[in-house]
């Protein structure tokens, strides 16, 4: 007895030491721009794309981080990212994802984008594209968009969301774990204002409770403390994460800041890992916009009905799962009972999820499929089953299963359930269609290119753009009570427009600081106006008062 005692706290010794080792590991100080993990800072300019490009940032150092680009190669397109996330509506009617989405009628830049419509466009593959294919143009919208469906897949990219994880925002071993594997993670925070700390930029959240923006988390220093006005607001202890903005290398510390471990308004932090399509791989999945998962009430067990579009192996399986999730998914043939696990059991896997998100799993025993053979994936989970919840969202029948009550059922004929959150990909071979050849421009690659039909995986020979041919810096709005001005220059090829804010000095500024600084003033005007107009109120009531023989020895 004492024997198996002595072995016991032996193997909890060596499992707490192992912990110990693990957060140990994890150093104080941190900066995945240091080993040349990070892209350089780019605009959002005039649009509310701050959550593509903190996504975008991410797969780029996750993209590095595998060694398959560097940090002056890789460049992935915000533009096309934010485009299919927004206007999200699909219009193919032989896709899975038909009749999801959300059709946006006016400028799609001009509208906001969160996690869950990033999510909607990555996990159907269709969120990455090269910047040379879909340039952003930050202060020109007509430049970009209008892109189609066939679009979605045929990037010239090749490469696919992995993985997108919510991780524990109060767990800072977590996220530095994240970053320390992935190079980076997207923060959403309160940015309506900031200063510049002595030390450094600092977010300031003005006492703020929600958060309106989003960026990238590329490092962190435990000892950090902010010197500056309003640091007291926000650092109630030390620490803080380097952020990567999306407001230009002239904003802040050459476009990085620090954001306080302590800041109230950081709601959530997002991982994001991409993978490169070099197979013919064809994701079959119906979850096509996330609108809402909801898990009260939910079954534990859920299944999709795919037919295969053509022969190969199901090679992975991909999900959604909430936080601390055990989950099993079985890979079924279809016997023809409507029932999604009476079939023969073609492959499968177990596995366990700390952090909530949506992840994609390679099978250890991929299974034979042949074109126009019917298949269910069947997941069954210790958390509840995800399913979509959504007036964007809608599950055709004979798509996806719940059981409940003993008893599988059709989503379709449930009036709040929509499609279940489990997909499968099929590695088979490549069928590529014609040449295309395109031209370059200013901006936009050219290229001799073809197809895959079933993938969309492309083979070219780029084209690289020729570049812009600017012309002088030009004042082109006059300044006003903060001392603002607008300049731009044209370029003479195609007439891109780029803009700047200057202050008074001829310091160059973001937009959002021009903004502020406008704001201000104008709060600080319209006093000084309010005390002009009750001056004169009050002095041509004085002069009523004089004209009426009172007081006629004062003048005004």
């Amino acid at each position: 007895m004492k024997k198996i005692i002595s072995l016991l706290i032996a193997a909890l010794l060596l499992i707490s030491s192992g912990i110990a080792a693990s957060a140990a590991s994890i150093p104080s100080k941190y900066s995945a721009v240091d080993k040349g993990l990070v892209t350089p800072v780019k605009t959002q300019g005039n649009y509310g794309s701050c959550a593509a490009f903190a996504a975008v940032s991410c797969m780029e150092s996750d993209y590095i981080k595998q060694g398959y680009g560097t940090k002056d190669n890789t460049d992935f397109s915000e533009a096309y990212l934010f485009w299919y996330a927004v206007n999200s509506i699909w219009n193919d009617e032989k896709s899975g994802y038909y009749g999801d989405g959300v059709p946006v009628a006016n400028n799609v830049y001009m509208q906001g984008a969160s996690d869950i419509d990033l999510f909607s466009a990555l996990k159907t593959d269709s969120g990455i594209a090269w910047e040379y294919d879909f340039p952003y143009s930050p202060y020109d919208a007509s430049r970009m968009g209008d892109y189609t469906d066939s679009q979605r897949f045929a990037s010239g990219c090749n490469v696919r969301i992995k993985d997108i994880v919510e991780l524990d925002v109060s767990d800072r071993d977590d996220v530095k774990s994240w970053i320390l594997k992935h190079g980076s993670a997207a923060v959403s925070f309160n940015g309506t204002r900031f200063y510049e700390g002595s030390n450094g930029t600092v977010a300031r959240n003005n006492l703020a409770l929600i958060n309106n923006h989003e960026a990238t988390i590329v490092g962190w220093d435990d000892d950090f403390i902010a010197q500056g006005l309003f640091s007291s607001f926000v650092m109630k202890e030390k620490g803080a994460w380097l952020v990567k903005n999306s407001w230009g290398e002239e904003w802040g510390d050459n476009g990085y800041f620090w954001l306080p471990y302590s800041d109230p308004t950081v709601s959530t932090i997002m991982g994001f890992t991409v993978s490169v399509n070099n197979e013919c791989a064809v994701k079959y999945s119906y979850n096509g916009y996330a609108a809402y998962f909801y898990g009260k009430e939910v079954p534990v067990k859920g299944a999709n009905l795919f037919t295969a579009e053509q022969s190969g192996v199901i090679s992975k399986v991909a999900f959604y799962v909430y936080e601390d999730t055990d989950i099993t998914v079985g890979v079924y043939s279809d016997n023809g009972d409507g029932i999604p696990d009476t079939g023969k059991r073609l492959t499968g896997f177990k596995g366990h999820y700390d952090d909530e998100g949506y992840y994609t799993v390679s099978l250890s025993s991929p299974a034979k499929i042949s074109k126009g053979q019917k298949f269910y994936v069947v997941g069954e989970y210790s958390n509840n089953c995800p399913l979509e919840n959504s007036a964007f969202t809608s599950a055709a029948p004979e798509q996806s299963f719940t059981f409940i009550d003993g008893e599988w059922n059709d989503t379709s004929e449930d009036r709040i359930a929509n499609n279940v959150a489990l997909d499968a990909v099929i590695t088979g071979k490549h069928s590529f269609g014609p040449v295309q050849h395109k031209d370059a421009d200013c901006n936009t690659a050219g290229y001799d290119m073809r197809v895959c039909e079933h993938c969309g995986k492309v083979e070219r020979t780029v084209i690289r753009p020729q570049g812009h041919i600017y012309g002088e810096w030009k004042q082109a709005g006059a300044g006003r009570r903060a001392d603002v001005t607008v300049w731009e220059r044209t370029c003479s090829v195609c007439g891109e427009r780029e803009v700047q804010y200057r202050t008074g000095n001829g310091k160059v500024i973001s937009l959002f600081e021009a903004e502020e600084l406008i704001k201000e003033s104008d709060v600080f005007a319209g006093f000084l106006d309010n005390a002009v107009a009750f001056f004169y109120t009050f002095r041509n009531l004085i002069n009523d008062i004089f004209r009426t023989g009172f007081f006629r020895l004062l003048t005004f």
